[in-house]
């Protein structure tokens, strides 16, 4: 009889199934990975920079107004009735033009003496007083401003007498020529300061507007023949100005995440913090910052000299996200000891054997994460609140609750995440500056979390 024979599956289809199911779960298990990939913070590194000492401090800055040329319609010799500086309101006379200049010889031949006031006297000495004080004898061109400071006021004073006069003098001497007066056409501060960069806005400032060689300025206070179409006079309608900071790259790369910095203007020692703008145009480096203050303190000028407050002491660059505040308990300082079997410093706590009815003392190695001058830092979960410590040298006991907070970051370098003391110097918009060289803290080429949020103290870094 034939045996019978059993039907047998075949192979073929036996590995399609076995192959597909293999596909199928590795395919899953790829895009799972995928979105926990996605949807999970991922740790970066970051590598503790050093920023050096701060040596070039100093910056020329270039000013920026917003100034309305005023000009004459008629030629003619010009007086002039405000100081440099001067608040003039709408419809004040500011100067006469003397088409003939009959006005100048009349009163050249007047035997009237003018006697100066105290405010004119005080006028012409702060100017030289203002000399004095900025004097350098490798800088020939503070003379040639004394010079026009002194005319500008000089002139100021005659031509108010002029005018506290003009009638009189008209009359006495039948005067019969062309003499036109000028008024304000709005209120604001009368300036006679000109220069080649007239009409300069922040917006146009590049690394050409530092350069002097072809530079040129003028004083408009002056009696010699105007054109017309020549400027008189400049009005400026408010106050607000800008300076223009031309830097080198270190100190841009020094400040550039600061949204405020503090400098000194070295004219008069005038030491202001501002909201600034940082500008990298082309190859040149730029800072802008816009006051509402001091203009008239700098009318006859177009550049200026200023001392940037930069950290004058080492400093470690880290990004702001990587700091992070974490709760210490602090425990007074006579309260450390050495554990009696190794170096290892510790507190002594105070222990209770409930069978003996009697207490003792165990020493318990801790680890300190920054200290003051009465406190040690040390990790919360190292001791239980409310734990009594013991001070072998008084005999007194201490119980744990005083609680401070600590700014630090999680150094990495040992393969897992601790936490260490940082000392703020500077914050800037992404990145900030920490002191270098302090106890229990970070140092330069250190590795840290660039982001506290994305580990956890004491996590392993793989």
């Amino acid at each position: 009889m034939a045996a019978k024979r059993t039907p047998r599956r075949s192979s073929a289809v036996s590995k399609l199934n076995v192959g597909t199911v293999v596909f199928i779960a590795f395919t899953l298990y790829i895009i799972v990975n995928i979105i926990l990939y996605f949807n999970h913070s991922h740790l970066s590194i970051y590598e503790v920079q050093m920023l050096p000492l701060a040596s070039d401090t100093k910056a020329e800055a270039v000013i920026i107004r917003n100034e309305t040329p005023v000009k004459t319609g008629i030629a003619g010799y010009v007086n002039y009735y405000m100081r440099s500086g001067t608040r003039v309101s709408k419809g004040e006379t500011v100067y006469s033009i003397d088409e003939s200049r009959q006005i100048y010889n009349m009163i050249s031949g007047n035997d009237e003496s003018y006697t100066l006031s105290d405010e004119d006297v005080e006028q012409i000495k702060n100017c030289i007083s203002n000399y004095n004080e900025h004097y350098d004898k490798s800088d020939f061109s503070l003379v040639y401003s004394l010079k026009d400071e002194l005319t500008t006021t000089v002139n100021s004073i005659s031509d108010t007498y002029l005018m506290e006069h003009l009638n009189e003098i008209l009359i006495d001497q039948s005067y019969q020529g062309s003499l036109t007066v000028h008024k304000a056409e709005a209120s604001g501060l009368v300036s006679y300061f000109s220069d080649s960069l007239d009409g300069l806005d922040a917006d146009h400032v590049t690394l050409e507007t530092f350069n002097k060689k072809n530079y040129t300025s003028s004083n408009l206070f002056d009696a010699s023949l105007k054109e017309q179409g020549s400027t008189i006079y400049k009005l400026l309608s408010d106050e607000t100005w800008s300076i223009v900071l031309n830097l080198t790259e270190k100190q841009y790369e020094r400040l550039s995440e600061k949204t405020t910095i503090t400098y000194t203007i070295e004219d008069d020692d005038l030491t202001l913090t501002s909201p600034v703008i940082f500008m990298h145009i082309g190859d040149g480096y730029f800072a802008r910052i816009t006051l509402k203050q001091y203009m008239v303190r700098y009318l006859n000028k177009r550049f200026l000299t200023v001392n940037l407050d930069l950290v004058q002491e080492d400093g470690l660059k880290i990004p702001k996200t990587a700091l992070v505040e974490k709760e210490f308990y602090m425990v007074p300082k006579s309260y450390f000891t050495k554990g009696g079997d190794s170096n290892k410093t510790g507190i002594m706590i105070l222990r209770h054997d409930e069978e003996q009815k009697k207490k003792y003392y165990e020493f318990l190695p801790v680890e300190i994460y920054y200290e003051d001058e009465t406190y040690n830092y040390i990790d919360m979960k190292a001791i239980t609140y409310g734990t009594f410590i013991y001070d072998d040298k008084t005999q007194d006991t201490f119980q744990i609750s005083l609680v401070g907070k600590l700014t630090g970051v999680y150094c990495v370098n040992k393969g897992f995440a601790q936490f260490r003391r940082v000392e703020l110097v500077q914050m800037g918009k992404e990145f900030c500056v920490v002191k270098a060289g302090m106890s229990f803290s970070i140092a330069e080429h250190d590795h840290i979390a660039k982001d506290s949020s994305t580990i956890e103290e004491s996590q392993t870094i793989y």
